[in-house]
Order: C-alpha cells, then structure tokens, then sequence
C-alpha cells in the first residue's frame, strides 16, 4: 500500500450507497452506517430523538437477535457502538477481518423495524436522563454557549434532549422516526480498512433484502440565527464560583473551504506550539489548558475556545488572546508555523487506523461534499493553503460582529464595560 488507493463507490440493487478506502496490509476493518440526522433537524417537541434512536437501534439488535448480541461480540472481539452529532448519527462495527460478516449484519439490524416494549422503551429513557445528569449538562458552559448563539434555531437545544422532550418519545414516534430517516438517499455505508472485494460484494447483496420507505434528504444546511455574523460586544454571564471565559466566532462556510478553517485552528489551538498554548500557558502560566471545538455545515460554522482562569488574570488572558487573534489579522505566519504535518507529511498514516480515516472521508466527502477521490487529493487541498489565505480569513472570522463572548463566574465580581472593551479592540483597523 503506498498511498494511491482511492475511494471506491457502490450502489446496492436496492440503491443504497457504499463508499469502501481499502487498506489490506493492516489487521482490521471498520464499517460505519451514517444517518443524516441530528439535532440540527429536530423540532422543539422531538428534541433529543435522534440521540433516542441511536440508543434504542443498539437495544432493538440485541433483542432482535435474542439477547446474545453481546456475548457475541466479546467472543469475536467485535466493537458494536454509534455517536449522535448534531448532523448525524454514526453506527459502527469493527474488528478482524474474518468477522466482517457477521459484524455487518449487526450493523444493518440497526434499519430494522422496533419491536422494544414500552418497558424496555421507557428503560431506555431512564438511561439516557441518567446520561444528562452525569454530564451536568445545566451547568455546561458549551450548552449555555450554544443557546446564545444559535438563539431561535434547533441548533440551540441539547444533542440527548431535556427531561420533558423525553418523555414525549414514545415506542410509535421512535418507529416513526426510524422510517422517516432512514430513507436510501438519507443514508450510507463506508468500509475501510482491511476490506476485499468480496466484502463489499456480501455487504451489497445483504443491502438488497433491505427496503427503505423513507423519503427525507437531509442537507447539512443549518438553520441560521437571526444574531448570526451581527454579533455585539456583549457579556453573557453564566453563574460559577470560578471563570471560565469562551469566545465563539461565527464563520461563513460560504466564503472558505475545510482546509483553511481546519488550519486556522490548529494554529490557535491544536498541538504543544499552538498559538493560545504557548502565549497564555507555557510563557505566562495563565491556565494549565485550553479547549476548543470547531462546529461546520455547508453554509455557517462556528469556531469556539474556553479556558479557565484566576479572577486576577482575567483581563490580562482576554488582552492577550485579542492581541493573538489582530496579529493573525496583521502579519503572515511563517511556513513551520502553519501546522500542517496531520493533513500533509503525516496523511498517510490515517490508513493505519481504519476508525479515523473512516469518518474523516465520510464527512469530509459526504457530508461537507468536499470531493475528494484520495489522501493525494486532501494532502493537495491543505498544502494549498497559503500564509496569505490564512491572514485574510483571519480578518475575515475575528471580528466583533461574528464574537459571542459568554464567561462562567459572579456577575458582582465581573467587569462587564471592560470585558466588551478588550473585545471591541478586535475591530481595530489592521
């Protein structure tokens, strides 16, 4: 293997879609069922099903096949489990090669029809309150975040819903929603990994005994708050014995590609010389960490940082990290400050792990229609990017009316008039 495998595409006789990136030199496979649902899709009276649906499709195969789903799994070592994002649900199976089929019907049981009890239904949504509490989603500065920033659209609600939402879903709706998202042109499959042709031939005629009567075509187009890109320097205060400032800045998917948002947070945030981490951590000592996260459809994104501070050192790290974010805006970065190893030198070495290759090209290819055939592609698509393409989305991005700032601490003790006039200095002139 040396790099020059490409994507391979399938359609099944039933039309649903198979994407394969073979690597048979490694000892494993990975095979991901994607479901273009989330929360991003869901009205405030279904908030949270999706996330439902991931957890009841994982009890409905172990009914369905008896209840010895999971010894079997062990006895094979196969990894069943799934993820819910706010575009949407991930399944996923893998192991060695010699189980792929088994690991594959496990994986296609998922479309099955639910045949749960309203028992085991109401189970289900015990453990996922329970899930709630466990995360302390109330105090969740990022779900505060969230519901400021995307104020008035579905993307303001939490991924595993509220209490009250929850106890709407009942075993009818969640069928219903089954159907209804599980149309052919709403989902597909991916397998990387040490998979043959031969695989891909049994997972296709299993794909053929399968009918699908949804119609919906989700589209990764998020609904835009009406705030969105006309932020104000505003303060928003979420109570807290302790600071934790976040900044989140709204980007316009429109005006700039994967690669250059992706770049743009690595330099601030990802590895040991990341701007944030060296400034703020390693020369000033100001806090051990710092967290991010960036959230992209085809239309708007956002790119959010928090980290938590001393109350003293407060408006020093806010003065320090405006003045980081106008120098991307003024100067160019120096090629090695550019942190391309991941996505150019390194690029290769994500065919040694099924698992990650397997939802970058999913998500990269089919859910943000990036079209990339192979690695050379995407390794061509970040060596691109350019110092000067860099700067100018900079100036783009860090701007005042794309900034909400929300902070966890005592508003008594919190400088608001200060804190929006650091923030203001980022509309500066360069």
């Amino acid at each position: 293997m040396n790099g020059k495998a490409k994507e391979r595409f399938y359609t099944s006789k039933s039309g649903i879609k198979v994407y394969s990136y073979p690597n048979p030199l490694i000892h494993s496979f990975h095979l991901a069922l994607y479901v273009r649902t989330g929360s991003m899709y869901e009205g405030e009276d279904e908030c949270g099903i999706s996330h439902f649906f991931e957890h009841a499709a994982i009890r409905n195969v172990n009914k369905k096949r008896g209840g010895t789903l999971y010894s079997e799994l062990d006895r094979l070592g196969v990894e069943f489990n799934a993820s819910t994002y706010s575009e949407l649900v991930q399944f996923y199976v893998g192991g060695s090669p010699k189980s792929f089929s088994f690991a594959a019907g496990v994986l296609l049981d998922v479309l099955s029809p639910i045949t749960l009890s309203a028992e085991e239904i109401s189970e289900e949504r015990s453990r996922i309150k329970a899930e709630i509490r466990e995360n302390d989603e109330r105090s969740s500065l990022s779900l505060f975040t969230s519901s400021v920033v995307h104020e008035g659209t579905s993307l303001a609600y939490s991924i595993t819903g509220t209490t009250r939402s929850l106890d709407r879903i009942t075993k009818k709706r969640l069928d219903e929603f089954r159907r209804r998202i599980t149309g052919r042109d709403n989902i597909f499959l991916y397998a990387t990994g040490h998979v043959t042709e031969d695989d891909v031939a049994l997972l296709l005629s299993m794909l053929d005994g399968i009918t699908l009567t949804g119609s919906i075509i989700n589209d990764n187009m998020a609904p835009v708050s009406k705030n969105t890109f006309k932020r104000e320097t505003k303060v928003y205060i979420k109570n807290a014995d302790f600071i934790m400032p976040r900044f989140t800045f709204d980007l316009d998917m429109t005006k700039m590609k994967l690669p250059e948002v992706d770049l743009i947070y690595d330099i601030l945030l990802g590895g040991y010389s990341s701007e944030f981490f060296i400034e703020l951590s390693e020369k000033r000592g100001l806090f051990y960490d710092i967290s991010g996260s960036l959230d992209r459809y085809l239309n708007v994104g956002t790119l959010s940082f928090s980290f938590e501070v001393r109350g003293g050192a407060l408006y020093d790290s806010l003065m320090i990290v405006t003045e980081i974010l106008n120098r991307m805006k003024r100067e160019l970065l120096c090629e090695e400050k550019c942190m391309r190893a991941a996505y150019v030198d390194n690029a290769y070495m994500l065919l040694d792990d099924p698992r990650e290759l397997n939802f970058t090209f999913a998500y990269d290819n089919h859910i943000m229609n990036a079209g990339y055939t192979d690695l050379d592609d995407r390794i061509a698509a970040y060596s691109n990017v350019t110092p000067e393409r860099i700067r100018a989305l900079a100036r783009e991005i860090f701007r005042p009316e794309n900034l909400t700032f929300t902070i966890k601490g005592r508003a008594k003790k919190l400088d608001t008039c200060r804190i929006s006039e650091i923030l203001s200095s980022l509309g500066c002139k360069i």
